[in-house]
């Protein structure tokens, strides 16, 4: 018997349209995955928050901002800026990723992450840890100079444009900090990145270049990339040895750096710093910028080292010249420097005049007259300080660029100064000489950058701590470190030099590596009253054998030893002060209390000799 095959149009039964609507949704959906959801964190900066914050109207960017505040808490106590960039809290290559992409974020709140960054870039201690973070950062920050120079306005520059500026600045320091130290070898892919980012400026190089800051800023930026093209590309068949671009006036720099921060007597190695004033000028961009970044942290906390400089800005110092047939900007005055080292020697002025250690350096850097403390041929020199180089302006002797400069610097001390009552005098001097440089061309535009950058700079001295030190100060250290002996003995003194130093621990090297010495007309005043005569020397610097692990342990052993020997003697006096007073007061104690107490103190009979017998006895049975 046939049998007949019903097609089943109801498969589900006999249900409801929507009903099964959904079963085939649900039948024909894809399997749900195992396992959490993983979302972000409300304190974990994400992509979507940015785009929400910059899209979002005045008025619901007002809830975002309080999520944005909080967020940037958080990576500000992740970067460490009030513990120096050190503690279990802090994860500094984790803060800069995050405050680089908060910085994304449009607005007034842009500034504030900015401000923050340059204060981690100023405080973090330069650490081969943070280098694939520093790089990143470096890419992103040439990224927002294409997009904040495109175009650059007329008038004046914005906080953020300023700020920009000095994080493009301190982040290509670290990197050069980096290739001093040989840190770089086989950073291949950061530096190939880099350096593809730093050929695509040409287009503003335009826009840049109308700016001395800008200007300097680019010569910066292609002297980086010589130094990346030094070290990447390497040839298949070259063997990778670190290239060292230490120039001799920064060593000679990093000589009288090391005195300075050792607290000797820096009249008894100014040779070191007179070599370094001669050099100065004739080497590479960085090396010189450098050498006066060097100056400016001398200069702050040294005032002989600031008057030297000052000095020699004048070109009355006789240096000694032709060093490879070229002479360096001290031979002459100011006003025939090149205008990119008289501009760094005027942000030195500014920047000593601002951060002096103490008034007598602030007053010299502003107004330096005639030079207490340096003579030549035992009378007094004169020096430049930034009001002095007013009187070069008006005979008009400078460059329109050192002009700039100094209106510049003039503008932003005036700012420092004038709401303290106790310049009042210092603020109408700086007042009067800028009213004499009213006739600059593109004066507005110079004032209203001079006041950005003092804003932004205020801004960023609120987030740093005052005990910290700062980038250049860790990076001259680490230099210093690396490349000066501690050991070694800097530059002597003609009256040093009559006798034979050794150095406390060390042998004396020999004769073909000490220093030649020639004397000099100048004498500095390092004390009231007393006079020491300089020499004009270039020092060669000697491999000096480190102190060995034996010697090292046999000092370490003495000292524990003496310290045991304190320890000891202590417990000796004790003791006998104590058998006295069971012998003399404590009446009450038992009989063989007390004559055991007289039998201590008969022995001991608290005699310096007797103490010391005993003692000794202590030790060598140890």
């Amino acid at each position: 018997m046939p049998v007949d095959k019903i097609k089943v149009q109801h498969k589900f039964g006999i249900i409801s349209h929507n009903h099964r609507q959904n079963l085939l949704e649900r039948i024909t959906a894809p399997p749900t995955p195992v396992g959490p959801i993983i979302k972000p964190t409300p304190c974990e900066i994400s992509h979507e928050f940015i785009l929400a914050y910059n899209s979002a109207d005045p008025l619901d960017r007002s809830k975002l901002d309080i999520q944005a505040s909080q967020l940037l808490q958080r990576v500000k106590r992740r970067a460490g800026l009030l513990s120096g960039g050190s503690g279990k809290h802090v994860h500094i290559p984790r803060a800069w990723v995050e405050l680089t992409l908060l910085a994304r974020c449009k607005g007034t709140f842009r500034e504030e992450v900015l401000k923050i960054l340059v204060a981690s870039l100023l405080t973090a201690p330069p650490c081969i840890d943070n280098i694939p973070s520093l790089f990143l950062v470096s890419e992103t920050v040439i990224e927002w100079i294409k997009e904040l120079g495109n175009p650059i306005p007329e008038t004046a520059w914005t906080k953020t444009q300023v700020l920009t500026f000095y994080v493009t600045e301190l982040c290509f320091w670290r990197i050069y900090h980096h290739a001093l130290l040989h840190n770089l070898q086989g950073c291949d892919s950061f530096l190939s990145d880099l350096s593809w980012h730093i050929d695509n400026l040409d287009f503003i190089r335009k826009v840049y270049s109308k700016y001395p800051d800008g200007e300097l800023l680019l010569r910066q930026l292609e002297s980086t990339k010589a130094i990346i093209a030094r070290i990447f590309p390497r040839k298949d068949n070259e063997e990778e040895q670190p290239k060292n671009f230490l120039s001799a006036g920064l060593m000679h720099g990093l000589d009288f750096y090391q005195s300075v921060r050792s607290c000797s007597d820096p009249a008894t190695s100014l040779s070191a710093l007179l070599t370094t004033l001669s050099l100065l000028g004739t080497e590479d961009y960085l090396n010189t910028v450098l050498v006066m970044k060097l100056l400016t942290t001398l200069s702050c906390k040294n005032y002989l080292a600031l008057q030297i400089l000052q000095a020699a800005s004048t070109g009355t110092l006789p240096l000694q010249g032709d060093h490879d047939g070229k002479n360096g900007v001290c031979k002459t005055s100011f006003q025939h420097w090149d205008w990119v080292v008289a501009a760094e020697l005027i942000n030195l002025l500014v920047y000593v005049a601002l951060n002096g250690d103490t008034s007598e350096i602030q007053k010299s850097a502003l107004k330096a007259g005639e030079m207490t403390s340096v003579r030549v041929d035992s009378a007094p020199v004169q020096g430049y300080g930034l009001l002095d180089l007013v009187s070069l302006n008006t005979a008009g002797l400078l460059s329109p660029a050192v002009q700039y400069a100094l209106q510049q610097g003039l503008t932003r001390v005036h700012l420092h100064v004038k709401n303290d009552p106790l310049r009042k005098s210092a603020a109408h001097m700086i007042w009067s000489a800028l009213q004499t440089m009213k006739n600059c061309p593109s004066h507005r535009v110079i004032v209203g950058i001079a006041q950005k950058k003092a804003e932004c700079s205020q801004g960023v001295q609120a987030q740093l701590d005052r005990n910290s030190k700062l980038l250049f100060e860790l990076i001259f250290e680490n230099l210093s470190d690396h490349y000066i002996p501690q050991s070694a003995c800097v530059s002597q003194s003609a009256t040093t030099t009559k006798s034979k130093a050794t150095p406390r621990i060390f042998q004396q090297p020999s004769k073909s590596t000490a220093p030649t010495v020639t004397r000099s007309k100048i004498s500095v005043v390092s004390k009231p009253g007393s006079v020491t005569k300089l020499m004009t020397s270039t020092r060669s610097f000697a491999h000096y054998p480190h102190e060995s692990y034996v010697d090292r342990n046999n000092k370490m052993l003495r000292d524990v030893v003496a310290d045991q020997w304190y320890k000891e003697l202590m417990d000796v006096f004790r003791a006998a002060e104590r058998a006295h007073q069971s012998v003399e007061e404590c009446e009450e104690y038992s009989a063989a209390q007390k004559t055991r107490a007289e039998l201590f103190v008969d022995e001991l009979d608290l005699s310096e000799n007797e103490v010391c017998k005993v003692m000794n006895g202590l030790v060598i049975k140890q």
